[in-house]
């Protein structure tokens, strides 16, 4: 990965669509803030609040600071050609008071002129998919690919809203997949290993569930979000009283292994973020760099690196 300034970055990607390595841009934007979270608490895992209010206390910039942010990393990223851009906000794009609604006709109009970029990703609550803002994104993108990221999490019910508190039924889901797919746009789905609530074991088996479940909707694409740990959320708490841990690595190759196995269009997500987590899933001492290093290559290559044969794993 190489890091541009605080909130831009490039990293070698594997890109399903494409079949190959390519060179991802990520931007990181201060929004307003999750507006579901600010009036719910938001989800149990969730501590990117942290990072909005850091920079911005819950409120909304002018666009011409996105605007200025956006050209001051373009800049140093032009002579990577990026195939992709990923933006995060910490919240949902198209909610216009998270993000100003000039600033997202603007960045689609940078997408549709760049040269190397091909793929404009954004993430947004399922309330916010409307099909206005698909038509009108379409539009000014003149031809460049869309790629919606939603958080279903888990296809329970009680995991999904009770464990993980994400408010969103799964009939709602189901008709924003289908309008995404009607536009013929592509729809990125989180699903989340191991919330608070469930056994290593129970977490599993409703990762191969959930993934199944998306797949029969036709998305495009799954990005598996493996637990880690943030300040000032519900998990952390759980943590620290000895309560909680992320999964281990071996769980996550298992996972793994099925996607290989059924080919599914999965993708493993990384292990840290901002703010940066306080403890992210693992093993033994002994074999956990040498996994990482292997699931990175995955990520990159979609070829999985040498895994040890360690004691811990009968553990």
């Amino acid at each position: 990965m190489k890091k541009i300034i605080n909130y831009s970055d490039l990293s070698p990607k594997y890109s399903l669509s494409e079949n190959k390595e390519i060179t991802r841009w990520t931007l990181m934007l201060p929004g307003a803030g999750c507006a579901y979270s600010k009036t719910s608490g938001g989800c149990t895992m969730c501590g990117f609040g942290n990072s909005t209010n850091k920079y911005t206390h819950g409120h909304l910039f002018w666009s011409i600071i996105f605007e200025s942010m956006y050209l001051l990393a373009e800049k140093q990223t032009i002579l990577a050609k990026p195939k992709e851009l990923f933006v995060y906000n910490g919240g949902s794009f198209w909610n216009d008071e998270e993000i100003p609604l000039k600033f997202q006709d603007y960045l689609c109009k940078q997408i549709a002129n760049s040269y190397s970029i091909n793929r404009l990703f954004i993430e947004n609550r399922c309330e916010y998919i409307r099909e206005d803002k698909i038509e009108k994104s379409l539009r000014i993108l003149n031809g460049k690919r869309l790629s919606i990221g939603i958080g279903l999490e888990s296809q329970d019910d009680y995991v999904r809203n009770q464990l993980i508190k994400k408010g969103l039924s799964k009939k709602l889901f189901e008709d924003k997949v289908k309008i995404i797919k009607d536009f013929g746009v592509e729809s990125v789905v989180y699903i989340f290993l191991k919330p608070l609530g469930l056994s290593e074991k129970d977490a599993l088996a409703e990762v191969l569930n959930s993934i199944k479940y998306a797949l029969s909707l036709n998305v495009t694409e799954i990005n598996l979000s493996c637990a880690f740990i943030q300040k000032n959320t519900k998990m952390v708490d759980e943590f620290y009283n000895g309560n909680f841990k992320p999964p281990t690595l071996w769980t996550i190759l298992e996972i793994i292994e099925e996607i290989r196995k059924n080919n599914w269009p999965v993708l493993i997500g990384g292990f840290t973020d901002e703010p940066p987590p306080i403890a992210i899933p693992e093993n033994c001492p002994e074999c956990s760099p040498f996994i990482y290093q292997a699931i990175e290559q995955y990520r990159q290559t979609r070829v999985l690196g040498k895994i040890p044969n360690c004691a811990c794993k009968s553990i």
